[in-house]
């Protein structure tokens, strides 16, 4: 008997079934297994009345040998083989909306929310995915990169790759399919990181070669995740033993899947300080002008932590000037500017970095009990909880100045005194760098430079030892006009032409703090005069209604000869009526809070008013009876704007003009401030 066979006599046996009880077996056949709930589950969505039992006991459904999830778990069914079969390809070729509905009702069933992820049920994500690739192909991609990038983070690739495969192997579009075969090399390589064949590098760069740019955020992720990883795993660096496992050898307790020693979060700390630009490559603070008075800093540092996976390691994530321990608890750090990252407090960070002293004092041959030596390793050693940053500090300066420490343990310990670590707690990857981001206010002083131009005055802190860059973000309504540096600092600007317009970037090439300021030698002092004009618009309206207005005043002296006071009540109203308008344009605003373009174009928009009443003045003059009184209204509003007009071109002139030297007063009122 031939296979067709097989499958006509089956669907011939199962279609002398009542109708609700062959509906509700026809929708289990989507399932490979089934238990008693997703029976009751289905029976209810097709509103029929069998009951679960009569359809488990079905002559056409076949119960699992073997337990599914070990002795004492629930039975598992399924339809018999051949019907299963049978069905299946009656459904898709005859009846596709049982079908798709079938499918809808098995999505629904094992649909759960992504977070938090359900680690006890990770196989319900892959059937999820394998029945919405029927009911909504069209959503696939989307959930797919979902649950594919969190089971990542996880550290589940292996359920990862298995919904990936469920998408990799049906007839999708190109592009979902190349996304799922991205997802599949990626699951196998951080399955086994240490054991990667070089097919499968080979295999998901000609993925990625081919692979457009997503339109899903989180897919776009996915693709930058493998294209890390192909560069990890092309152009990783031999193993190198680092110089603290040399000298603590028994402070590495694994290795990485590369060879290399994982040292313990306190050591590991220490080394990130000792050279910090090894993990913090790029540090960028950007400033935005809330308001004339207050500056918003948002710093960004990438860190170099391909080489540490692990949840929640502990990572340098910036410098802080000395004694800015309390800063430490209001910092809000994020994640690529999404996910919020804990802090490590003060006093745990003073806790970690004593631990990590005392261990490095410990090291090497033992020290005699009552020398000064083993004293601080102990007190460093048990230093605790509710230790204060003052007790840590001490116990630094006294390792810094105790004769029977090695001079380059010393040399060390001073340089964890010039700065304040600001610790994060992350979640990192094998091949990812990490990207922390967090903001402050403060305060800054401005000036007006002329009748078109402001000067905004700052004084930022950088640590010398990180790559600094400057970012000013241009205030909305102004231009940059120029920068200025105080002596000793140069700001070399960075050419960008997509944000030349609203960012002006800068590095820092050279910065030492002044000779009296009294500042740590961790950190450079940056003092920046920053100019910002108004807009050739700005200068082109004021012309504009300069010229209108003169325009008014010689129309006023021509209408003293006409007798038609009609016209002069006409053209009183319509002057009347654009002032109000000029006027109620600006709004109010509170005198710390105005915005930066309404604070420089006061001047301008003075100028502006004031050429509207002389405009008015003349438009009103020829309804006084006086011709002597009119002519001089007329005159004068004449001449005035046009006083204006050449005020208003040398306003512009001066705007344009390079910034003076920083002003000391602006400083000094910084200070104070």
């Amino acid at each position: 008997m031939t296979q067709e066979n097989v499958y006509r006599r089956a669907l011939a046996h199962f279609d002398q079934l009542p109708a609700d009880e062959g509906r509700l077996l026809e929708a289990l056949a989507v399932h490979q297994w089934f238990g008693t709930d997703i029976a009751l589950y289905t029976a209810a969505n097709l509103d029929v009345g069998v009951p679960a039992e009569h359809v488990l006991a079905s002559p056409f459904v076949v119960r699992d040998r073997v337990p599914y999830g070990g002795p004492g778990s629930d039975p598992q069914y399924a339809i018999r083989s051949a019907l299963r079969t049978a069905l299946h390809d009656r459904m898709r070729t005859e009846r596709a909306a049982v079908y798709r509905e079938s499918h809808r009702i098995a999505f629904t069933y094992y649909n759960q929310p992504l977070q938090p992820l359900r680690t006890d049920r990770l196989i319900w994500y892959v059937y999820e995915i394998r029945h919405l690739l029927v009911f909504r192909p069209e959503l696939v991609a989307e959930r797919l990169a979902a649950f594919a990038h969190e089971a990542l983070i996880a550290g589940h690739a292996e359920a990862a790759g298995r919904a990936a495969a469920e998408v990799a192997d049906a007839s999708v579009g190109p592009g979902t399919q190349s996304l799922a075969g991205i997802i599949q090399a990626m699951a196998v390589i951080l399955n086994a990181p240490a054991h990667v064949e070089r097919s499968t590098i080979v295999t998901l760069d000609d993925l990625l070669a081919r692979q457009g740019t997503p339109s899903d955020p989180t897919a776009t992720r996915l693709v930058s995740l493998a294209r890390d990883l192909v560069v990890h795993c092309t152009e990783r660096p031999a193993p190198v033993t680092p110089l603290t496992a040399l000298v603590v050898p028994d402070a590495t307790t694994t290795v990485d899947p590369r060879g290399m020693p994982v040292l313990g979060g306190e050591l590991r700390l220490l080394q990130d300080l000792a050279h910090p630009a090894e993990t913090i490559t790029t540090r960028t603070h950007r400033v935005t002008f809330a308001s004339r008075s207050m500056a918003l800093h948002q710093v960004t540092t990438k860190l170099a932590t391909e080489d540490r996976p692990g949840r929640r390691s502990m990572v340098l994530a910036d410098l802080l000037p000395q004694d800015h321990w309390d800063r430490l608890e209001v910092l809000h750090l994020s994640e690529r500017g999404v996910s919020p990252v804990t802090v490590l407090p003060a006093n745990e960070t003073a806790r970690v970095m004593a631990r990590g002293v005392g261990r490095l004092l410990a090291g090497g041959e033992r020290p005699p009990e009552n020398s000064t030596r083993a004293e601080l390793s102990r007190r460093l050693d048990s230093l605790g909880w509710r230790s204060g940053t003052e007790e840590l500090t001490a116990l630094l300066r006294r390792t810094e100045q105790a004769d029977d420490v090695e001079e380059a343990l010393r040399q060390r310990v001073e340089g964890l005194m010039r700065y304040t670590p600001l610790v994060a707690l992350l979640d990192v990857h094998p091949g990812l760098p990490s990207e922390v981001t967090y903001q402050y206010e403060e305060d800054c002083v401005t000036h007006r430079d002329g009748w078109g131009r402001v000067v905004i005055s700052l004084d930022l802190s950088l640590p010398r030892a990180l790559t600094n860059r400057l970012e000013f973000v241009t205030p909305e309504g102004l231009v940059p006009a120029d920068v200025q540096g105080r002596e000793g600092t140069e700001l070399v600007r960075v050419r960008n032409e997509r944000t030349a317009s609203t960012t002006q970037q800068f590095a820092i090439e050279r910065a030492r703090p002044a000779d009296d300021d009294g500042e740590d030698e961790g950190m450079a002092r940056i003092m920046v005069d920053l100019g910002y004009r108004l807009p050739d618009r700005e200068f082109k309206d004021a012309l504009r209604t300069a010229y209108l207005c003169m325009l008014l005043s010689a129309l006023a002296l021509l209408l003293l000869f006409l007798d038609i006071a009609l016209v002069s009540i006409v053209g009183t109203v319509l002057a009347s009526i654009g002032v109000l308008v000029d006027v109620s344009r600006d709004g109010s605003h509170h005198e710390g809070s105005e915005p930066l373009h309404v604070y420089t174009g006061k001047p301008m928009f003075f100028l502006r008013r004031s050429n509207a009443v002389a405009a008015i003045a003349a438009s009103a003059a020829p309804n006084a009876n006086s011709l002597l009184g009119s002519l001089a209204a007329s005159g004068v509003a004449f001449l005035y704007c046009l006083a204006t007009c050449l005020v208003v071109v040398s306003v512009k002139r001066a705007a344009l003009r390079p910034l003076p030297e920083p002003s000391g007063h602006a400083f000094r009122a910084l200070r104070h401030t």
